[in-house]
């Protein structure tokens, strides 16, 4: 299963503005902006969805704590699943 996750801009890679450097799950990583919309800017604080390290689409910060929350909740219900003696 592949899935996107959404990660907020903080700062971006001196000389390569198409790198952004993005918060994801507490952990800091670079994401690439070129799938993106030209049209598009993005700035610190932003959210996208991250896909194998390439954003692909803005994210309000709505849609983002929504799709977090979903997936915090699919975690929640996998763990019960893998603990269940049955």
């Amino acid at each position: 299963m592949c899935i996107g996750l959404p990660a907020q801009v903080v700062d971006f890679l001196p000389d390569h503005p198409e790198v952004a450097v993005a918060e994801l799950a507490g952990t800091r990583r670079l994401v690439n902006l070129g799938a993106l919309d030209e049209s598009v800017e993005v700035v610190p604080g932003m959210w996208v969805l991250v896909h194998l390290g390439y954003a692909l689409s803005v994210l309000t910060a709505e849609e983002a704590r929504n799709a977090l929350l979903a997936l915090d909740e699919e975690r929640i219900a996998v763990a019960a699943l893998l603990n269940d003696p049955t």
